[in-house]
């Protein structure tokens, strides 16, 4: 099922505007065996992006990923550690800059992938929050 362009779930008054929850991640040593738990346990179907580093199961609105360690492919990736949410925001890029106006840590610089933009920032407590957007625009 498509999903809709997003509205936004901030008030007027944010300096980056967040449109929607995208995907909560969980970092796993063993993918393929994560994976199947999942899809055994749950039932859970496919999403968008499955390979050995990186899966997404179809569990809309709020997709669930598990990200795989050793990103021989794309060692910039490796973002082992806890789990984190990924926020929908209009423009990775801008929000970024924000970010950094702001002084808040940058973890991961913006980087593209087949289907979206993201980066990743660190609140003050240094838990993780990807910030993301869509190439097809949609949200949530």
């Amino acid at each position: 099922m498509p999903r809709a362009k997003a509205k936004s779930l901030s008030n007027k008054k944010a300096l980056i505007p967040v449109q929607a929850v995208d995907f909560v991640m969980y970092n796993t040593k063993d993918i393929r065996q994560t994976r199947a738990f999942y899809q055994k346990l749950f039932g859970f179907k496919r999403g968008e992006e499955w390979t050995d580093w990186w899966s997404e199961f179809a569990t809309e609105p709020l997709t669930l990923c598990l990200n795989g360690t050793g990103h021989e492919r794309h060692p910039e990736w490796d973002w082992s550690g806890p789990a984190c949410v990924a926020l929908a925001v209009e423009d990775v890029l801008k929000a970024i800059a924000k970010c950094r106006q702001q002084g808040v840590k940058v973890l991961i610089e913006p980087t593209e992938t087949r289907v979206c933009w993201m980066a990743w920032i660190a609140d003050p407590d240094g838990n993780r929050i990807c910030l993301h957007s869509r190439k097809d625009g949609t949200a949530g």
